[in-house]
């Protein structure tokens, strides 16, 4: 039954205060369906020191009425400055077994008791819910997710502010048993201030395995308390793959990667605590953690101290040391892991360069680092052996935005080259014939100049190593005059043109950028058709381009930048048309053309690092074209074309430099194949000629567009 349509049942009910396991009812209950419980709401429900539940409708008495269905997708958003009871974002009571997921609780001002994404007292399964803190108190504690005896999987708790005081719990089982799991909960903490512990996940009572929750933290303060990321309180549950992550210099009281009972049979293994930043002190030690790692931060240097304690069991734990993108280190510099004034107790059972940091800190070129590792009556050291050097390949993202850009000014070039002259040559025909029908001489007026318009939109792919899309659009205006000479007609004019549009990159690693360009430039055509069919053209056009670039590049975050730069376009082109009577010809034609994208020198804004100078290269395009278009005419109105054309660039590479150091160039070099179909018409009698076409291409360059051409004369 849907949520909206589901009526309210009366049962007799209790519930489990989490804390304590005492059962005892709460007077009431208000409404809090994706809603915000802000002070008009508190006090036009009176609803001030009571409980909040997310799955609930209307005003609950004695826990008498509950949802008749899974409490699923509920929002809470706690905004005020009155004091709450608990808040749930979804809740199964006792004798019910409802599955509670997909529910948020948002703390952003206020003081309330306790809060969990997704509780139920009975066996309920409690799994991905969400709990945001970023201001307020609470005044006991914040569970992600909380099930008697159910599995309690998938929840996320996010503190960014406010102040806690108690526990923080991932996911947490109060009374369960070896059927049912605590797996794969997650805290992240940024901010605030927590005064009690922090477990990634807890089995309380009884209960199954707690494994594979993670607890990161890089930055607030906790100062109640230990970090655990699991901990079981069953002598024969199993504690594995919990993970701790210390990503600031801070103080904590000590780290858990996993906690048994004394005496207990259960298996603990694989608990992982990893250290990403210098100065960081546990004033007690590190317990439970078979992998110990160390990731050495931007900014370390020789002689630097990562984690120092007062306790801790070396024996068994397996050591490693990598360095991050962005550390300076050389040959020889020596950095203490690990430092403890009482001295180091046991031996490690390993210590080991770990070659692949999970976190990239800058754009520059990468160093890749082994370490030798040394053990002191109070240290343990590594040493920096081989430096290798490479480049970080995310950063060639950045420079696909130089890709798109070049991909929008060779579409306006294509634009002129095919539609704009063809409407500036309607252009001068349609106002030749228009005047024939007045009676006019069939020429231009003396010194007049016929207008014309080709209007087109795109969607394409252009291959460069990766891949760019591109949406965009382009818009030639011009006015055309034609003069005949001794081998022909000469056709020319003056034109502007702007385009544009969004695109969007992706590497082959997962990394994904986005963003939107656009040009505005001027410039001349101009076309000779002689006697015989031949034709030869030209255009030269200037302008200037502007991009964006929106990125989220693995470890860095957010990544931005803004670039403008002028550009300059010419093309050539020669061909023939061949008449091969009863209204039908052909056209053959070979044409290059060429572009020019200056370079740029821009700051690039990197949310996870300190901004960077960007040094772009001029990007330069060669392209040559041949292909053939069939043109059949219906009458004086209406003709049909369709053309095949082989396409190649030569180089279309785009360079760049970033704190003065190269990094991957995408390029557009390659072949492709081009099919186009069009319609020409002239709608009734008036001055007004239409030109609809659309073009299709396979290969380096894929995708198609479509492009409106219209001439008119007054």
């Amino acid at each position: 039954m849907k949520r909206k349509e589901r009526k309210l049942t009366r049962l007799i009910l209790t519930a489990l205060v989490s804390a304590g396991g005492v059962l005892l009812s709460l007077p009431s209950v208000t409404a809090a369906q994706d809603t915000t419980v802000d002070d008009a709401r508190v006090a036009a429900d009176s609803a001030e020191g009571y409980a909040v539940y997310g799955n609930n409708t209307g005003n609950i008495k004695d826990l008498k009425d509950v949802a008749e269905s899974d409490p699923v997708g509920n929002t809470i958003t706690v905004n005020t400055t009155k004091t709450l009871g608990s808040v749930h974002g979804g809740y199964s009571a006792l004798v019910l077994h409802y599955s509670v997921s997909g529910n948020t609780v948002n703390m952003e001002d206020g003081s309330i008791s306790n809060i969990s994404g997704g509780e139920s007292t009975n066996s309920g399964n409690v799994m991905d819910n969400i709990v945001n803190v970023s201001g307020g108190t609470v005044g006991m504690n914040v569970r992600g997710g909380m099930s008697a005896r159910g599995n309690v999987t998938g929840n996320v708790v996010n503190i960014s502010g406010g102040t806690i005081n108690g526990n923080v719990y991932g996911g947490v089982m109060s009374n369960g048993d070896s059927s049912s799991s605590v797996s794969g909960n997650t805290i992240v903490i940024s901010g605030g201030t927590i005064n009690g512990n922090v477990f990634g996940g807890h089995a309380e009572v009884v209960g199954g395995d707690v494994t594979g929750n993670t607890v990161t933290i890089s930055g607030g303060t906790i100062t109640g308390g230990m970090v655990t990321g699991g901990m079981v309180n069953s002598t024969t549950a199993n504690a594995t793959d919990n993970t701790v992550n210390i990503l600031a210099s801070m103080t904590l009281q000590g780290v858990n990667g996993a906690s048994v009972p004394y005496g207990s049979t259960g298996t603990v293994s694989g608990n992982t605590l990893n250290i990403a930043a210098k100065d960081v002190t546990f004033q007690y030690g590190f317990y439970g953690v078979q992998n110990l790692n160390f990731y050495l931060p931007q900014g370390i240097a020789s002689g630097d101290t990562m984690l120092t304690v007062t306790e801790g069991d070396l024996t068994g734990v397996t050591i490693g040391a990598a360095a991050l993108t962005g550390v300076s280190l050389s040959k020889g510099d020596s950095v203490t892991l690990l430092h403890n004034a009482n001295g180091l107790t046991g031996t490690p059972a390993a210590m080991k360069t770990i070659t692949t940091p999970p976190k990239a800190t800058s754009l520059t070129v990468d160093k890749s680092y082994t370490f030798n590792f040394a053990q002191t009556a109070n240290d343990i050291t590594a040493t920096v052996g081989d430096v290798t050097e490479s480049a970080n390949e995310q950063a060639k993202s950045l420079v696909e935005t130089r890709a798109a850009t070049t991909t929008f000014i060779n579409a306006g070039a294509d634009m002129l080259s095919s539609q704009g002259f063809a409407q500036a040559a309607n252009a001068v025909a349609l106002e030749a014939a228009e005047n024939a029908k007045n009676g006019a001489p069939v020429v231009q007026n003396v010194g007049g100049f016929t207008p014309f318009a080709a209007f087109g939109g795109s969607s394409m792919r252009a291959e460069s190593g990766s891949y760019v899309n591109t949406k965009g659009f382009g818009l030639n205006i011009g006015f055309a005059r034609e003069i005949s000479n001794a081998q022909g007609r000469l056709l020319f004019g003056p034109m502007v043109e702007y385009g544009g549009g969004s695109y969007d990159s992706h590497l082959d690693d997962g990394t994904r950028g986005d963003g939107k360009s656009n040009y505005f430039g001027v410039g001349l055509m101009a076309r000779q058709v002689n006697h015989d069919g031949f034709y030869y053209e030209g255009s030269l056009r200037g302008g200037r381009v502007s991009s964006d670039y929106r990125g989220n590049l693995d470890g860095l975050g957010a990544v931005e930048y803004d670039s403008a730069s002028p550009y300059i376009a010419a093309h050539l082109g020669a061909g023939k048309v061949f008449s091969l009577g009863g209204g039908n010809s052909i056209d053959g034609y070979c044409k290059y053309f060429y572009s020019r994208q200056n370079g740029d020198d821009t700051t690039i804004h990197v949310a996870g690092a300190a901004d960077e100078q960007g040094s772009f290269d001029a990007v330069d395009s060669h392209r040559i074209r041949i292909g053939a278009r069939f043109t059949h005419k219906v009458n004086e109105k209406n003709s049909f074309y369709g053309g095949l054309a082989y396409q190649y660039e030569f180089k279309g590479d785009a360079q760049a430099h970033f704190s003065g150091n190269g990094v991957p160039s995408p390029s557009l070099k390659g072949s492709s194949g081009m099919l186009e179909l069009g319609w020409q018409v002239k709608p009734g009698d008036g001055p007004l000629k239409l030109d609809l076409g659309v073009t299709g291409w396979a290969g380096k360059q894929r995708g198609g567009s479509v492009q409106l051409g219209a001439t008119w004369t007054f």
